[in-house]
């Protein structure tokens, strides 16, 4: 039977479920997302309601969450670029988001009994405790601020904190902020996971019942699944060779996948009005194509800056061996006397019967110091003539020479040290 007589879907996977499952981002960059039969997709724009979740990426500078989908409610949080927001449905522009981490509500201390530190139970004689809106960005009078829901006698609070007579609490269950369609995107299940990764943001499920899905593809609830669109026409039967080019393409590695020919041959089948029904699912199609096109880039950035982070790390180690090596060379290196090349003393030649050596800069030519043997010295210096070396001795100036002299106790070569090039004669 084709697949498009049930319409299953098979592309969008909870992250939950992913991340529990593989539990690295390695393991995420490898999962695959396939594509399912564009009936089944969640082709309705922003400004109508939809009730599935799916992940959002900051595509602005910043952001402000919001406590209601209204420019002038109450902002609670501020994130930057590229954060993830998990969205549970969409309506007038505004995306229903669960709240990140650090979002706080406030309740009145007097009706929470504190089970310790970051526990806490409703403890109301009447009625129900009311839950209002906190916010990380601007001050807010918990008194007079929005009551986001109430809270049975009973429940459960998780304590953040403390203000005056007031608790700071996470965000209890049925509590949302909103994000505005124009400052963010969707992405697949991929680029979710590589964005927190990136961020060092831990993967958790957001609802009890997302560890059940798994990898185990998701139905809107909004999708009739009784019909099933006729495709037995020619443009219905171009469709279903378009769809066996998207599975093959989908087989292949995520960032190795192109999906404009294949947009481009649907692009005729939306454009014709003998089969209008195939022509909508074309067009559903390159929605989603076009989705998958921004989601590789997404992708492709994330691992951009995750390799570039690699490659930086990588060369402040070298930098930091580097600069250890200098160290120890020279917390070991002897306190040289005087260091040059060592050169027979061509103009003293002997004296008192021993043959006087010099060091000389290699770049100037000019003479360090002369350098003397002890007759019973164990030191070859003829074997290192034509050498950069640096020796350790008594320094004294000799005035009959014109010149320092250094009594030679150790002579090291240091020809890795030997300056590289020669100076830039003066012009007359």
């Amino acid at each position: 039977m084709s697949p498009f007589g049930h319409m299953s879907p098979t592309r969008y996977r909870t992250l939950a479920g992913l991340c529990w499952a593989l539990g690295a981002l390695g393991a995420v960059s490898g999962a695959q997302s396939e594509l399912r039969p564009a009936s089944t997709l969640p082709t309705q724009p922003a400004t109508r309601p939809q009730n599935e979740e799916y992940w959002l990426r900051v595509t602005a500078e910043t952001l402000n969450l919001r406590s209601r989908p209204d420019t002038n409610s109450v902002p609670v949080i501020r994130l930057e670029r590229d954060a993830v927001l998990r969205a549970v449905g969409s309506q007038f522009g505004w995306h229903k988001v669960v709240p990140p981490e650090g979002v706080f509500s406030y309740v009145s201390a007097a009706h929470v009994a504190r089970q310790g530190e970051t526990e806490g139970i409703v403890s109301v004689t009447s009625g129900a405790l009311r839950v209002r809106v906190g916010s990380l960005i601007q001050d807010v009078d918990p008194a007079g601020a929005d009551v986001q829901t109430v809270l049975e006698r009973g429940t459960s609070v998780r304590i953040l904190g403390a203000a005056g007579e007031w608790l700071k609490i996470a965000p209890p269950a049925g509590v949302y902020a909103y994000a505005a369609d124009a400052y963010v995107t969707r992405v697949d299940d991929d680029v979710a996971a590589r964005l927190m990764a990136q961020q060092g943001v831990a993967s958790r499920p957001v609802q009890a019942t997302a560890s059940r899905a798994a990898a185990r593809p998701v139905r809107p609830a909004s999708v009739p699944t009784t019909t099933a669109p006729d495709l037995s026409g020619p443009w219905g039967q171009r469709l279903v060779l378009v769809e066996a080019a998207i599975e093959t393409e989908a087989a292949r590695p995520t960032l190795e996948r192109s999906w404009d020919a294949l947009i481009l041959r649907l692009r005729p089948i939306t454009e014709q009005h003998l089969e209008p029904t195939v022509a909508r699912l074309a067009a559903a199609w390159i929605r989603d194509l076009e989705s998958r096109t921004a989601a590789q880039e997404a992708l492709r950035m994330a691992q951009e800056l995750e390799q570039r982070g690699a490659r930086e790390r990588a060369q402040q180690e070298r930098e930091l061996a580097r600069l250890e090596q200098v160290r120890q060379r020279a917390a070991t290196r002897p306190a040289y006397a005087a260091r040059g090349e060592l050169l027979p003393s061509l103009a003293i030649g002997e004296r008192q019967g021993r043959r006087l050596y010099k060091l000389q800069d290699p770049l100037t030519r000019q003479v360090e110091a002369y350098v003397d043997l002890d007759p019973e010295s164990q030191v070859d210096l003829e074997s290192l003539v034509g050498k950069y070396v640096g020796v350790c001795g008594a320094r004294r100036a000799d005035e009959s020479l014109g010149a320092d002299v250094v009594r030679v106790e150790e002579v090291v070569v240091l020809e890795s040290e030997r300056p590289a090039s020669q100076p830039t004669r003066r012009q007359p």
